[in-house]
């Protein structure tokens, strides 16, 4: 009977970047600097959000949690229209994300980062990682990791403590 216990956390448990990534990962670019590859071909940097609160959440087509966490954004995002959402696909291949896409209901901008240029810049070691960034671009809260039972709440109250 214990062993669904045991289940049960693995899945709310963040899951670890392959190390080849994360070697990747490895950048001098402080965060605002960053280009943020997005899916309809345009470019976005931290600072095209000054003036309104953004939420950026890391994700891969290998995260379980993720599988939970995007839709629940989506959902969270389209309740919330004062706030900017960007969700920071890392796979190296695209092709991996545009599946995972088919098969998650996802209703987010999409950013892609194939290099791992933001992955390194914001210090990202598990997925899914979340951050808020208040409406002058400062960070108030990063979280790694999905707790289904929890949701986005955490969010919810850095998102509204933020100025």
């Amino acid at each position: 009977m214990w062993w669904w216990m045991l289940a049960a956390s693995a899945w709310a448990a963040p899951e670890m970047i392959p190390a080849d990534v994360f070697e990747a990962a490895k950048q001098p670019d402080a965060p605002t600097k960053i280009e943020f590859h997005m899916a309809d071909g345009t470019t976005q940097h931290l600072t095209d959000h000054k003036g309104r609160k953004l939420v950026l959440s890391f994700w891969a087509s290998w995260c379980g949690p993720c599988r939970k966490e995007l839709p629940a954004l989506s959902a969270w995002a389209k309740e919330n229209p004062n706030v900017d959402v960007i969700a920071v696909n890392v796979d190296r291949d695209r092709n991996m994300a545009d599946r995972f896409l088919r098969a998650v209901p996802v209703e987010l901008p999409i950013a892609y980062d194939p290099d791992a240029n933001a992955l390194g810049g914001y210090d990202v070691t598990g997925m899914p990682t979340m951050f808020v960034f208040d409406t002058k671009g400062a960070l108030v809260f990063r979280k790694v990791g999905f707790n289904e039972a929890a949701g986005l709440t955490e969010i919810l109250t850095a998102v509204q403590g933020a100025k």
